[in-house]
């Protein structure tokens, strides 16, 4: 308890900042087992009875009571919607568990009320937390790890990026469930009226700002839209081959230094603060909506935003909405994305009764006919390769009828997850550090010093490095290094 304590104190000074896309088939425990271990059992006959004497009635079995799995989430407005009605789903389909999902806020509101229910009590058995909570999540202590409830050969049910995100050395720690990755969401009207054909999927940085000359050559206000986040400089540095932290990203040992601010990550960071300082793109600051408006409203061209915004896009423009993937540097390959979203994770109830009931829950929303609902509702891609490999009909119907959501699943299909010489792309598996919200927030200062203060974007990352160090030096120190 004392752990958990200085673990919420350490956090506390780390100014979370709003995730990427705010706003995994697992063993199926199945509901039955959990019904039997909490029903009474059948009463034996009373042997004492005369064979002339009518049996004796027996009495009406007691239901048995219903297990309580509270379950945090932080899906709001139509991406709630879906996450209530496979909940509902779920608490429709079997008597034994009872799920009470909650919607906490953000990722970040979700987070910190998590960390704060471990002093406080109360704490739910299954959070929906954020990509980069990971490192965090698995150094609280205080899961259930899923490997301990999968069969050998579940996880490879899981696409290969998201099972490999939220696993350790023993396997998945948390199952993938609401994945996403960036990509470009485009005018099909402005794009044609320019006299342009439909981006490539291996766009350079220098083909972008050609695409970007001709649309505004054309008459469009702004190219494109985004938001100074963290994000985008993490996943379209991934895409050019850059790491973020040292030892392999965080992957083969603890971060213990940033690594964005050398090679790669300049010319990244160039590239999307001169979008804005050559007016190709509006300074609206770390928003993630404001940019919306401004698409719908005509003003530029594309956006990068979330696949799991496809939904949302393609409904609610008066326009004609494309999808393309995300551009890379002039000097590197196409290397792909890191998985964004988030994960469902077990926290340890200490009654393996409410853990497995738990369980059966989150198997239940990681399987293929929820995953389907999932991704048609929202535009997260199906976590399971069974879905990307043989699609049923009406899934391969959809993504017919809605080309749209299937550009992120072809990103990341494509995504080099290998090196030529067999080694792991440590780029594209994301990085992994405890402290790496805060370490997002440091890279919105960073924008803001070149656009704002009038750094050079390497002035900007080398002060940024140099605060991420000092943040994960007192992360790591928590942890013994």
């Amino acid at each position: 308890m004392r752990r958990i304590s200085r673990l919420i104190a350490l956090l506390a000074v780390f100014a979370l900042v709003a995730a990427a896309c705010g706003a995994g088939d697992g063993d199926d425990a199945a509901a039955g087992d959990t019904t039997a271990a909490t029903e009474a059992p059948d009463q034996a006959p009373d042997e004492t009875t005369a064979e002339t004497e009518p049996p004796a009635e027996e009495p009406a079995e007691e239901p048995a009571e219903r297990i309580t799995v509270q379950f945090w989430h932080a899906m709001a407005d139509d991406l709630g919607a879906v996450v209530d009605q496979l909940v509902d789903a779920y608490n429709s389909s079997q008597d034994a568990v009872e799920v009470v999902a909650t919607f906490q806020g953000s990722y970040d509101d979700t987070y910190n009320a998590l960390i704060a229910s471990f002093d406080a009590g109360g704490e739910p058995n299954i959070v929906q937390n954020f990509d980069l909570a990971a490192q965090t999540m698995i150094d609280t202590g205080k899961l259930a790890p899923a490997y301990q409830y999968m069969s050998p050969g579940d996880a490879d049910a899981f696409l290969a990026a998201p099972r490999d995100y939220y696993s350790d050395e023993n396997g998945m720690v948390a199952l993938a469930f609401n994945s996403s990755t960036p990509i470009v969401y485009y005018n099909a009207g402005m794009f044609e009226s320019a006299g342009l054909d439909a981006p490539a999927e291996d766009w350079t940085f220098d083909e972008f700002l050609a695409t970007c000359e001709t649309l505004q050559a054309s008459g469009v206000q702004f190219c494109a839209t985004f938001g100074t986040v963290g994000w985008y400089f993490e996943q379209i540095l991934a895409n050019s081959g850059g790491l973020y932290f040292d030892n392999d990203n965080g992957r083969t040992g603890r971060a213990t230094e940033a690594v964005f601010n050398t090679g790669q990550g300049v010319e990244v960071f160039d590239f999307l603060t001169g979008l804005i300082a050559n007016g190709q793109a509006p300074n609206l600051g770390s928003t993630w909506t404001d940019t919306d408006s401004v698409f719908f409203a005509g003003e530029a061209a594309m956006i990068f935003d979330s696949t799991s915004g496809a939904r949302g896009f393609q409904d609610n423009a008066d326009f004609e909405v494309q999808t393309a993937f995300i551009p890379h540097s002039n000097s590197s390959e196409r290397n792909g994305v890191v998985i964004g979203g988030a994960a469902l994770w077990l926290m340890d109830s200490g009654d393996e009764a409410i853990n497995a009931a738990a369980w059966d829950f989150m198997s239940f929303m990681t399987q293929a006919e929820q995953q389907v609902v999932w991704h048609t509702g929202t535009g997260y891609f199906p976590v399971l390769g069974s879905l990307q490999d043989s699609p049923p009909a009406d899934l391969a119907s959809f993504w017919e009828e809605n080309p749209n959501f299937v550009t992120a699943i072809n990103q990341l299909a494509t995504t080099k997850t290998i090196n030529d010489d067999g080694s792991p792309n440590y780029a594209v598996l994301g990085g992994r550090a405890g402290p790496f919200p805060e370490i997002r927030r440091i890279i919105v200062e960073a924008y803001s010093a070149v656009l704002d203060g009038g750094s050079t974007p390497q002035e900007a990352l080398d002060e940024a490095a140099g605060k991420a160090n000092q943040t994960l030096s007192d992360y790591n120190e928590f942890f013994g290094g």
